[in-house]
């Protein structure tokens, strides 16, 4: 198989599994009421004999004639007239059930409706003697037939309502389930469609949040790199040019490392850490300027972490320090204490933040003051930096006014 055609392959399975699940409501609302209906089918197929009653004719024809024969004013041809009408009856095969039964061996066991023809055809003899007491003796012979035919009418009609009665409630049944079904369905396939929805604009959002970050972060390197690129036009100084060049050589290692695409994924949306032993009294030292003052342990101070991630929380600290105030800038790092790893602080001495907005700070497109220049991705970029490299960064305000941002690292487990 090709990769070519494997889509297509899987396309077709999921819309195959995709139609079974659409006629799966139907399919078993189908199988209910069939199985409901069979009961009900094989009473209504019963003999037509079963439902309409086949001795009261015959009933009533012989009352009549047992009345006329008692009688002593009936006349002898009315009489013989009566007589043959219910032999012919007796006669007519088709009336009733099984009138052949006697034909079985009468070793064999006989069932209700051959017994019944069997004493059907013991009538005939009764009523050809001609003698009232044959006559009563036929007519409670037909009578007890004709009570008996009855009740087998009445369970044949009580099973046939209960099944019609189980039926109805199949077919109720049926058209909830598959209601139900059809709604789970339909439910399933919103929730998933809304699930994809989601993950597509959380993706969508998250592409956009890296690049965005990506920008940002590409800004500095960037004025650092035309600011260096300028200075060195204007120096003839050799250590300057030097020192200039290592500038301008860094920042164009900044540049690289953070335009590769392929890491764009991992360096702002599923951030991963590569932690080192690195020297942070020698990575806050690279930060002081004229503005930006540094406080530091007088030897090395070694920490698990990921330098260039570390470098960029202390940058983006530093940028947000000097855009929103005037003043010089501290950057601090405190040594491990028996709470927590090194704690680096920036500190500004600007109009600080009223901490109602400190939470509000770190999320992203958050601007604190439309004056000042930015996308507000400074503050959510470092604290998710801060996070793979277990550390935690929160604010603080200044007793003389100003704002206090730590970076508190995690001691090891």
């Amino acid at each position: 198989m090709t990769p070519d055609r494997a889509p297509l392959w899987d396309l077709s399975q999921q819309s195959r599994a995709n139609l079974l699940m659409a006629l799966l409501p139907m399919l078993l609302s189908g199988v209910l009421i069939v199985a409901a209906f069979l009961p009900a089918r094989g009473d209504l197929a019963q003999d037509e004999a079963m439902w309409n009653p086949p001795y009261q004719t015959l009933l009533t024809t012989l009352v009549r004639y047992a009345a006329l024969e008692v009688s002593a004013d009936t006349p002898a041809v009315t009489l013989d007239a009566r007589r043959r009408e219910v032999l012919s009856l007796l006669g007519d095969s088709q009336r009733y059930p099984d009138s052949d039964g006697d034909d079985q061996q009468a070793t064999e066991p006989q069932s209700d409706e051959q017994e019944a023809a069997r004493r059907l055809k013991a009538v005939a003899p009764l009523i050809e003697r001609r003698t009232p007491a044959d006559t009563q003796r036929a007519l409670q012979i037909v009578l007890a037939l004709d009570e008996r035919s009855r009740a087998q009418q009445d369970q044949a009609r009580l099973t046939l309502k209960r099944n019609l009665q189980a039926l109805e409630s199949t077919m109720l049944l049926a058209g909830l389930l598959s209601g139900l079904l059809g709604s789970i369905l339909i439910l399933t396939a919103l929730n998933r469609a809304g699930h994809e929805r989601h993950t597509r604009e959380r993706n969508e959002s998250q592409q956009r949040e890296a690049l965005g970050m990506a920008a940002h972060e590409l800004r500095r390197p960037m004025q650092a790199l035309l600011l260096a690129t300028d200075a060195l036009r204007h120096t003839d100084n050799a250590r300057a040019r030097e020192k200039l060049l290592r500038s301008i050589e860094g920042a164009a290692e900044q540049m690289t490392r953070r335009s590769e695409l392929e890491r764009l994924d991992a360096m702002y949306v599923q951030m991963t850490a590569l932690p080192v032993m690195t020297d942070l009294t020698a990575l806050v030292a690279r930060h002081e300027t004229m503005r930006v003052r540094v406080r530091r342990p007088s030897g090395p101070l070694l920490w698990m972490v990921d330098a260039t991630q570390v470098q960029q929380i202390v940058e983006n600290l530093v940028e947000n320090a000097i855009k929103y105030s005037d003043g010089p800038i501290t950057v601090t790092l405190d040594p491990p204490t028996a709470l927590w790893g090194p704690v680096i602080r920036v500190t500004d001495h600007g109009p600080g933040l009223h901490p109602s907005l400190h939470e509000q700070a770190f999320q992203p497109g958050t601007r604190l003051a439309t004056h000042v220049p930015g996308r507000g991705l400074g503050l959510p970029l470092a604290r998710r930096l801060a996070q793979v490299n277990r550390a935690e960064i929160t604010l603080h305000d200044t007793p003389g006014g100003g704002l206090d941002v730590r970076v508190a690292f995690h001691l090891p487990d």
